[in-house]
């Protein structure tokens, strides 16, 4: 028998989209059904955050052993996915995202368009899709239409969903009212965007979302306004495969520090005399390190274990390596990284894993951003009657940040310069648009030689009339002063 709410705790399962859209296609949406399909993948992405924060871990639900003795249970995090979702983002995201544009876009649309990204800080708002594309599996920015001027606004990865990128989406956001804090549901669709409200005391087990009176208003623009940055197709975050890893790491360290801080790897053997609980905890809480032993043949001895510290060692590396690997993420402490003398080819396969996930990373945000353009592309042609650019007409440029041995690529170049054209060559160097390097080079040489064209015979270059002077035209022979002052002749 098939459930009858979404159990798929990364995303809707296809029915349940289809069944969604078919009750917002037919004007009977259930904004409380929605809540408990979507329950599932919020309490999934909000967990993978704190996570990422380390604000909560695996280890913290262990549970402590009930005995007097164990008096230590360290619960200790590594920051792992912390640094694998850091890595992820500074890598593709850590220099801002260039657009470029089609010859036939019009300047006054160009500078609209990358005046409003500046204002709204986009460079950083990249950065915060990013973070939250890694470590949750997706992200989500809303173009957002308050009295009709557009507002760029990053929403939690837990408080949103695209059910469809070109017919509906939902987010939710926090409220209050005079009765006290209520929770907003806002669906948008290319018509219409319609706002529904809690109670005050809301649950997510048990919504109760009413239609808010008048909260049905027209969509502006025609378009869903909500895009959604996914990290891949499955909304993985970026450590999915290593959770368990991270986790053994965590126990690992934690129990070999309890061992420590409960003095486990030594127990005190004293004779000739009883040592009872409470002259014990008088000697521990005085720490003098002074025993008073009365028997004539009393004394005091340690038992050590023999902790194989070699066998702790091989276990933490090998986990530490699973997790670099396995996350494909690099280890910023190999030779390679750390003023090795490895080759720049030696460093590229070295960083072959993180590029290929920044590939993955950088294709889905492209259709993302693409979904965002796409909303503020329809605002600039209905409300400022900007017709000049489409879609088509921009391309996104991504450029990675991490160092570059530039002297291995100058030499590459170099040795292919006979075999590719310019702007191959120029497309090889990271952070470089071969383009628009290539006019400003052009821009340079002409700067260049109208510098010289004004030491010419005519302070023009040797252009007289419109026309090529002093030997510039075929068959006349060139003419200027010799050594003595004279005119140079040449006979025929």
């Amino acid at each position: 028998m098939l459930s009858t709410n979404n159990e798929n705790k990364f995303r809707l399962d296809p029915r349940f989209i289809k069944k969604h859209l078919y009750q917002i296609e037919n004007d009977s949406f259930d904004p409380n059904a929605f809540v408990l399909d979507f329950t599932p993948i919020r309490t999934e992405r909000y967990r993978k955050y704190q996570q990422y924060t380390t604000e909560h871990n695996a280890i913290d639900d262990r549970l402590q052993p009930e005995s007097e003795i164990a008096k230590v249970f360290n619960k200790i995090h590594s920051s792992y996915f912390n640094f694998i979702v850091d890595q992820g983002t500074g890598y593709v995201y850590g220099n801002p995202i260039s657009l470029n544009y089609a010859n036939s876009v019009g300047e006054e649309s160009k500078t609209w368009i990358e005046e409003f990204l500046k204002k709204q800080n986009m460079a950083i708002k990249q950065n915060q899709l990013g973070t939250q594309q890694g470590a949750t599996g997706t992200a989500f920015l809303l173009v957002d239409m308050d009295e009709e001027l557009p507002t760029l606004r990053c929403i939690n990865s837990w408080d949103a969903y695209v059910i469809d990128q070109q017919k509906a989406a939902v987010y939710f956001e926090d409220g209050y009212v005079k009765e006290g804090f209520v929770k907003y549901m806002y669906l948008i669709t290319p018509e219409k965007i319609t706002t529904y409200r809690s109670n005050v005391d809301f649950d997510w087990s048990t919504p109760a979302f009413t239609e808010q009176d008048d909260g049905t208003i027209d969509n502006l623009i025609g378009r869903v306004t909500l895009a959604e940055y996914k990290n891949n197709d499955g909304s993985f975050c970026d450590f999915e495969t290593v959770e368990d890893l991270n986790d053994a790491i965590d126990r690992l360290i934690s129990s070999v520090q309890d061992e420590v801080e409960q003095f486990r790897w030594a127990y005190m053997m004293i004779y000739g005399t009883l040592l009872d609980k409470d002259e014990a905890e008088k000697i521990l809480k005085t720490q003098t390190g002074i025993l008073n032993i009365n028997e004539p043949e009393g004394r005091a001895e340690f038992l050590t274990k023999d902790i194989p510290t070699e066998f702790f060692s091989f276990m933490y590396k090998t986990l530490n390596d699973s997790i670099y690997k396995f996350s494909k993420s690099i280890d910023l402490n190999d030779p390679a990284f750390a003023g090795g003398n490895e080759s720049g080819e030696a460093r590229k396969w070295k960083v072959m894993q993180l590029e290929l996930k920044a590939k993955l990373k950088e294709n889905f945000f492209k259709d993302g951003y693409n979904a965002t353009l796409e909303a503020l592309l329809s605002y600039m042609r209905t409300k400022l009657s900007y017709t000049d650019l489409d879609i088509e007409d921009i391309t996104q440029q991504f450029t990675r940040s991490l160092p570059v041995d530039t002297g291995y690529i100058a030499d590459t170049i170099n040795k292919l310069a006979s075999f590719i054209s310019k702007e191959t060559a120029l497309s090889m160097i990271p952070g470089i648009n071969p383009k628009d390097e290539m006019e400003k080079k052009y821009a340079e040489m002409k700067e260049e030689q109208a510098i010289l064209d004004q030491y010419g015979p005519f302070g023009n270059g040797g252009v007289e009339d419109g026309k090529h002077v002093l030997g510039t035209e075929e068959g006349v022979t060139p003419k200027g002063n010799d050594d003595e002052g004279e005119p140079s002749t040449k006979e025929d």
